[in-house]
């Protein structure tokens, strides 16, 4: 939810909302301090109320509550949620599961650094076998890549990476190497990453190399705040998609006006020309984007959805539109957010 203590900017998709109270549930489960279902159902419950509470909080996420009804196929997640977590309760886990035998050790989130402390990261789980120590990290979205014309599953780069990292941290802590890298997922299948020592302390030693030339940029006082951002930024379409922090990189806005013609999120900024109620309460707003003279429309806009449309402002930045039949013209989606602009 945050990044170095900021707010996030824009809205948090409800089933990421939904995944945090699964992933806690896994962990709880993976130390057993799960020990049957009605412990399932109490935290399960006890988890959800604490993610709404905190969603209805926040004016861009309180029409997301409940998460039962904003959630796709939420009944059936929290169905294979149960039947994970029945697996994962100690006295009922296969003596298999990972490599070897289990013995009585299953530590859940467990903290991985470097010596230095600048590197570091929460394993979800490190089993030990009679093989030795295998971690084990917990996914409730995407673990396969869904254009994949091999016959063997390919994990995602991102996750593998990750269990990678994770693996040579552990190395840095305990000079050891885990014995395997597991990934389990919502569907209740596991899949094993295959690791190269060198390659994990390599990925390691990449990854400090990346922090000291962040805190580089950050720390130099000679370069103004806007070269500092164009430095620590590389806008494109396949990462600001999903960036919570578009709304505040000038660097993003920057690079749709050099690459215009290319497939960036449906955002516009510009001057407020005109605000309607319609009959049905809801809100159209006419918009002439910066550095055009055409104006565009958004219609369908819940007033309490946003509270900048209740007050008076000569610009706007909106951010997650859905494109509408008519060319220029848009509608309120789901993530639709909107900033006013000084």
């Amino acid at each position: 939810m945050q990044s170095n203590k900021a707010n996030i900017l824009l809205p948090t998709h409800p089933s990421a909302h939904l995944g945090t109270v699964i992933h806690k549930i896994f962990e709880k489960s993976s130390g057993g301090e799960i020990t049957g279902e009605d412990d399932f159902k109490t935290d399960w419950d006890s988890y959800i109320q604490e993610e709404e509470v905190q969603m209805s909080l926040s004016w861009m996420e309180k029409h997301f509550v409940p998460l039962e009804k904003s959630v796709q196929n939420y009944e059936v997640k929290k169905q294979q949620c149960l039947l994970i977590m029945r697996n994962m309760i100690p006295s009922q886990l296969p003596h298999s599961e990972i490599t070897g035998n289990f013995h009585t050790t299953k530590s859940e989130e467990v903290w991985l650094q470097t010596p230095d402390g600048k590197v570091g990261g929460y394993a979800d789980a490190i089993i030990s076998t009679d093989a030795g120590d295998g971690i084990v990290d917990y996914k409730t979205g995407s673990i396969i890549e869904s254009e994949n014309n091999s016959p063997e599953p390919s994990i995602h780069e991102n996750i593998q990476l990750q269990l990678k990292l994770y693996a040579a941290l552990y190395n840095s802590m305990y000079a050891k190497w885990p014995v395997s890298l597991k990934v389990l997922g919502m569907n209740g299948e596991s899949y094993e990453i295959q690791f190269d020592e060198d390659e994990c302390s390599d990925l390691l030693i990449e990854a400090g190399h990346i922090l000291k030339k962040i805190n580089s940029i950050i720390t130099n006082t000679t370069e103004s705040y806007e070269l500092m951002l164009n430095r620590l930024a590389s806008p494109s379409p396949q990462r600001c998609r999903f960036c919570s922090y578009r709304p505040g990189c000038l660097p993003y806005w920057e690079q749709r006006e050099v690459e215009q013609e290319i497939d960036w999120p449906s955002d516009v900024k510009g001057i407020l020309v005109d605000k309607k109620r319609l009959g049905n309460g809801l809100i159209l707003i006419t918009i002439m984007p910066d550095g055009q003279s055409n104006t565009i429309k958004v219609r369908g806009l819940h007033p309490n959805r946003h509270p900048v449309l209740n007050n008076s402002y000569d610009k706007v930045s909106i951010y997650s539109m859905i494109a509408d039949n008519v060319s220029g013209n848009y509608k309120e989606g789901l993530f639709t957010t909107i900033y006013s602009m000084s």
